[in-house]
């Protein structure tokens, strides 16, 4: 199954209706190919360039692109869009957050990737206006739910298909493609503890798996790509949570070993599947973007949200498995009242395991008004669990010596020469 169709629009570089032409023939093309191959598609995304623009020399400018991309996203057929703003750009940059987060209240459709890591460079201040935006949003909405909309994305590349760390990057309209692979993966860590299977034996058996699933849509896409004359920039075969009480990252973790997931050899594990999706995508000739990894969205998963009522997940240690995962720290509730310094700190921490190990990470805290640790959130979403507070640790820190953009000593030598 695939996950999401994820479409980069080229919002400021074509005319609309030179934008509407090609989403109507790629929505055509892609629902006639899914039903003539039988390949189910969960959902279609759009999302965007980040705006380079100057929000307090021109105010309400966000507010005439969300219109635009909202008109586009019902001739796609899309049911959610993404916005990213670089938060490199300090000039209006106060006045663009605080324009986007208006409209992420009023619009349930619209998410954000708030910018923060290139490969090669950390925005410090980035860091410090994205936790005041996220701490800020939670104190606007009752159970915390907007920030459900809002991602901190590290080192993402463009074309990442997985909401809410998404971009587009071009003046051409591309697509990319998130699967759904978690189901492959139970149904062979089952097999294999009924079989008592080695863990290469099942390793080599999850690899096979997954090659023949990432080819199939591959292959989608690339015909898709043909078909439609839309650039097809590659799939993202990351094993993901799905809320329906059966498709649990956790429970894959659990079936291999450690339990609940967070004990010790989690990270071991998590290793194991990384590097068999890595592997997957290389023998199927598979073009990927994204993360390609392990996701341990908290509230999405079923087993997750049990594991941390169980206490046995912290920051720290999802953090941790972030060096070998996929997505980073992603969906995890924790008191409105955690420390903005604390935040800042948490999502450098994450920026710079991106930035050393080369790879895509993101933070996605969900702060929860009127909670405090141990006591449960009240999403009431079908698509969401319900879990306790995490707990963000005490804060003890002094403040972290500044540096608007920090870049490390070799990456400084470069920019010199």
């Amino acid at each position: 199954m695939i996950r999401s169709l994820t479409i980069g629009v080229p919002i400021f570089d074509r005319a609309k209706p030179e934008l509407v032409q090609q989403l109507s023939r790629l929505r055509v093309e892609s629902e006639a190919l899914s039903a003539e191959l039988g390949i189910e598609l969960r959902t279609v995304r759009l999302t965007l360039p980040p705006p380079q623009v100057d929000a307090e020399a021109a105010p309400g400018v966000l507010r005439s692109i969300v219109e635009m991309v909202r008109e586009l996203a019902d001739v796609a057929g899309a049911r959610w869009y993404c916005m990213p703003i670089d938060l490199f750009a300090s000039r209006g940059r106060q006045a663009l957050l605080d324009e986007a987060q208006a409209l992420v209240v009023r619009d349930n459709k619209l998410f954000l990737n708030l910018i923060v890591a290139t490969p090669e460079a950390i925005s410090m201040d980035g860091a410090e206006a994205a936790s005041r935006f996220v701490l800020g949003l939670a104190r606007r909405s009752n159970n915390g739910i907007d920030n459900f909309r809002v991602g901190v994305s590290a080192a993402c590349p463009p074309a990442t298909p997985f909401f809410p760390f998404s971009r587009h990057e071009g003046d051409q309209l591309a697509f990319s493609i998130a699967m759904e692979t978690t189901a492959v993966a139970l149904a062979l860590a089952e097999e294999a503890r009924r079989q008592r299977l080695s863990l290469a034996e099942f390793q080599n058996r999850l690899i096979e798996g997954l090659a023949c699933e990432m080819g199939r849509v591959d292959a989608y896409g690339r015909e898709l790509e043909s078909r439609s004359g839309i650039a097809y920039r590659g799939l993202d075969g990351s094993l993901a949570p799905f809320p329906d009480g059966v498709t649990s990252v956790a429970r894959l973790v659990e079936l291999l070993g450690p339990t609940p997931v967070g004990s010790l050899g989690s990270i071991f594990i998590t290793s194991v599947l990384t590097d068999a999706l890595k592997q997957a995508a290389q023998r199927a000739g598979a073009r990927t973007v994204g993360f390609n990894g392990v996701m341990y969205s908290v509230l999405e998963d079923n087993g997750l949200t049990e594991a941390n009522n169980l206490r046995a997940l912290s920051l720290e240690k999802l953090a941790a498995l972030s060096t070998v995962c996929g997505c980073g720290i992603d969906m995890v509730p924790v008191p409105a009242t955690m420390f903005g310094e604390d935040l800042s700190a948490l999502i450098l921490d994450i920026a710079a395991l991106a930035v050393r190990l080369r790879k895509p990470l993101g933070v996605r805290l969900l702060p929860i008004p009127n909670r405090a640790v141990n006591e449960y959130t009240q999403l009431n979403l079908d698509f969401l669990c319900d879990s306790r507070l995490m707990d963000p640790g005490i804060s003890a820190s002094k403040p972290i010596l500044c540096e608007p953009v920090w870049r490390y000593a070799a990456d400084r030598q470069k920019e010199q020469q």
